[in-house]
């Protein structure tokens, strides 16, 4: 069977567990050589070992995505080391349980500093390195469906800005042959979904259960393949049905 991303360079962002890891595994199944970042090497090695397993190339990069100094030297980085850059999958993220009449300052820039600033400068690093290369490549942001239905607290406010900022970038892009979509899902089986102690999170779904990182990470290959080659400033939801 012919693997739907063989020969092509990935970066996952945000890979060490959850989504991102589920995304970068499912593109080293279908060919993909794959870097991947982190605030831990040592946890990132897992991942990559997994891949090296595969036959792939896989390389872990210790990279806090919300300081943006440098972005431009990380993605040649990353190009370097995999020989070539053609998707980047922008899915570290952060959530804080603070409710809206009690969010700090420090609370909203702690996760709008990686859940949009940090995603707004890789996406830019990623689209000046592609146009510079002339690569026709791919760009595929996570956001959430929190950032569909309205949110008072910062984590549905930066994926709303995550979206916005997919649908504007990707009319910029394309006349370089740059795709630009998002994936929106609704609750994964994470452990950010853990992300208020002592309160387990339940969740009414018409699926009876929250999504596998693994079946949101099929949608990122579907959006990575040829087959998803009219597809540009969307933003996929995948939310089961809420």
């Amino acid at each position: 069977m012919m693997m739907q991303l063989a020969g092509k360079k990935a970066l996952v962002t945000g890979a060490s567990r959850g989504i991102g890891m589920a995304i970068a595994l499912a593109y080293a199944v279908e060919g993909a050589d794959v870097a991947v970042t982190g605030r831990s090497l040592e946890k990132l090695a897992p991942v990559v070992d997994k891949m090296h397993a595969m036959g792939r190339k896989a390389v872990a990069l210790e990279w806090d995505v919300s300081c943006v100094k440098g972005v431009d030297s990380r993605i040649e980085e990353t190009a370097e080391k995999l020989g070539g850059l053609d998707l980047v999958v922008n899915n570290a993220g952060v959530i804080r349980s603070e409710r809206f009449l009690s969010v700090t300052e420090e609370g909203w820039d702690a996760v709008m500093d990686t859940n949009l600033k940090g995603l707004y400068f890789s996406c830019q690093a990623a689209a000046n390195h592609m146009i510079k290369k002339g690569i026709k490549g791919r760009i595929i942001n996570i956001a959430s469906d929190a950032g569909l239905r309205g949110a008072p607290v910062p984590y549905g406010i930066s994926k709303w800005g995550v979206i916005g900022l997919t649908k504007g970038i990707a009319g910029l892009l394309l006349p370089h042959g740059i795709l630009v979509a998002a994936i929106a899902p609704g609750p994964v089986t994470t452990e950010m979904m853990n992300w208020e102690p002592g309160k387990p999170v339940e969740i009414t779904s018409p699926f009876g259960r929250m999504a596998y990182p693994e079946e949101i990470a099929q949608l990122a290959v579907f959006l990575a393949s040829q087959g998803a080659s009219r597809i540009a400033g969307d933003t996929i939801v995948i939310n089961g049905g809420l």
